[in-house]
């Protein structure tokens, strides 16, 4: 196939740019790289007819799994980025569960986890055999060139036409979600994952040491102004009682989840929308926070916490493990407040965590009181490529991916070993509960994050709403220091408190991406920078107008022209 400098062109934009507005995903530890292994010799050519092959039958009417829809022998290969936890992805439950209620026999191809997508350019750019499907999560740029240049198979006839658990789904109201999924060309490309969890939507958390707020007798503070009066006293009233002025006020990482403190203590002078590149909406125009008087005021707050010794300047150059060590002190605790998404950056059985609580958001000078929304949207995460010899099989595999079971097996593991269905003595018992979320899973054994042979680390399509993932599982109501518990307590503090106007996404055109993926890249690099060197005092605050008139040499007047046209193109203006 002859390559087009249009489609090289993509190619080395999604070489530069691999991420974009929207949430992260975890990545898992290296592995060999086997990517350049050949895919099964059945997936030997490309497909555009949806006519299942000889060898097996693929039966008409998309319907539930209680058979499968596949008779007589049929082998499909899935493409993945291999997940070291994963033990043995042949025998694994997942792959067994998919099996039995497929009646497919699943082989693999492996792509080297760190840099996957790295790899399939590089197999796209060279036409090289991919495997039937892909399981990988990617961005709404790299699915649409993709897609654009024949590589993914358009799926908007087969959701139609070829799925029960999608069109069952979509009928219920998930429909709402298929704009974030749809390429800027009207195709859909991928078969996505739905797991939408208050505790990762609303993840921008505070702590603050309930212990010492008792000793010194204070109140949880719920202004700026009150924070700074009790981070003073933990700074000179020696709350741990040791006698040495070695207790750290405030402290995070440069690297944990949310451990950095800016999205929290922005908030309370401006929306710190960090998921999308810090861009703001009002009545349909686009604009950005990072240039704005007020996100100057947060940071001379936060750069007044740091020169009074309040806010620690480790916070910065510490990684996550040295956070840690700071954390789990065993001689006495030295921690008065931090930032982190969980908890669970402290040891499952940690003594220390027991002083901590969450802390609603604070409310600023005048009056601002937010929380940054981390949107859980469609997210791209299975395709068909144009090599499956049978792309309607490949697409009716995916499809099952978003039946129940299959998609809590995803993320929990194995059926009745692992988890099960909450029964009628977990009723009521439910971590969120009291948000109307009913108790539907009881976890058995936690295998998340933990080596494993039950699930493939959660990268493919699923669909968990929220009685399906953590938000529906049981609480055993003895363990109040489970960090799912304290998240689950938090969040009712947090929840809802978002702008008016959230931006969610944004769905560029190759055309547009081609324009500013560099320029994105550029400036929301420059700002990050920045907004660490004026919190630490590296860069003088007197420093604002040039670092503001930096940006506009960047190119964000273009940008944000750029990013309207989009914005409104998604709004069908």
């Amino acid at each position: 196939m002859k390559r087009t400098p249009r489609l090289l062109a993509m190619i080395t934009a999604l070489l530069l740019i691999l991420s974009a507005c929207g949430g992260t995903v975890p990545q898992a530890a290296d592995t060999t790289d086997s990517a350049t292994a050949s895919a099964s010799s059945a997936a030997s050519s490309a497909a555009s007819s949806a006519t299942p092959s000889a060898e097996a039958k693929l039966l008409a009417d998309p319907g539930p799994a209680d058979a499968p829809f596949v008779t007589g022998p049929y082998s499909l290969t899935i493409g993945l980025a291999q997940d070291t936890n994963v033990e043995n992805y042949e025998t694994n439950a997942y792959t067994v569960l998919l099996e039995k209620k497929s009646g497919i026999d699943i082989g693999f191809e492996y792509f080297p986890t760190k840099e996957a997508k790295q790899k399939l350019a590089i197999l796209v750019a060279s036409d090289s055999q991919l495997p039937d499907v892909i399981c990988m999560p990617l961005t709404d740029m790299e699915v649409a060139s993709y897609g654009a240049s024949g590589t993914f198979l358009a799926l908007n006839d087969m959701y139609e036409n070829n799925s029960y658990y999608i069109k069952k789904r979509l009928a219920e109201g998930a429909d709402k979600m298929l704009p974030y999924v749809t390429s800027p060309d009207g195709n859909i490309y991928t078969v996505p994952k739905y797991n939408p969890e208050h505790g990762n939507e609303w993840d921008g958390r505070f702590w603050i040491n309930q212990t010492w707020l008792k000793a010194l007798n204070l109140e949880k503070p719920k202004t700026t102004d009150e924070l700074v009066t009790v981070l003073k006293a933990f700074r000179d009233k020696d709350p741990n009682g040791n006698g040495k002025k070695d207790e750290y006020p405030l402290i995070g990482s440069n690297n944990g989840w949310n451990q950095k403190p800016h999205r929290f203590l922005m908030n309370a002078f401006i929306y710190y929308n960090d998921p999308c590149n810090f861009l703001l909406a009002e009545n349909g125009k686009i604009d950005v926070a990072y240039n704005k008087d007020a996100w100057r005021q947060g940071l001379e707050f936060m750069n007044t916490l740091v020169k009074e010794d309040l806010l620690s300047p480790l916070t910065f150059t510490q990684d996550v493990n040295q956070f840690k060590q700071i954390l789990e002190n065993p001689e006495v605790q030295l921690v008065g407040a931090m930032a982190a998404g969980s908890m669970s950056v402290y040891q499952t059985d940690s003594v220390r965590k027991q002083d901590m609580i969450h802390l609603a958001p604070l409310t600023g000078p005048d009056g601002t009181n937010l929380v940054t929304r981390r949107p859980m949207l469609f997210d791209a995460f299975g395709y068909v490529t144009k090599f499956a010899k049978d792309p309607d099989v490949a697409f009716r595999l995916l499809d099952l991916m978003w039946e129940d079971e299959i998609s809590v097996t995803a993320r929990f593991g194995e059926k009745g070993t692992h988890w099960d269905w909450a029964g009628e003595a977990e009723k009521g018992m439910g971590l969120y509960e009291g948000m109307g979320i009913p108790a539907t899973i009881k976890i058995i054994k936690n295998v998340w994050g933990q080596p494993n042979n039950a699930q493939w680390g959660d990268i493919a399509p699923a669909f968990r709403p929220y009685e399906y993932g953590v938000g529906g599982q049981t609480w055993d109501g003895k363990s109040i220091y489970d960090s799912q518990y304290m998240t689950a307590q938090a969040v009712p503090d947090y929840i809802g408190k978002s702008v008016a106007e959230p931006v969610l996404r944004i769905l560029y055109t190759a055309e547009e991406n081609d324009e500013i993926a560099e320029l994105t890249n550029s400036l929301i690099t420059y700002v990050n920078e920045q907004t660490d060197a004026f919190i630490v005092g590296a860069t003088p605050l007197s420093e604002w107008d040039n670092y503001v008139k930096e940006l506009e040499s960047i190119g964000l007047t273009r940008y944000l022209e750029v990013t309207q046209q989009a914005y409104d193109r998604m709004n069908g203006k």
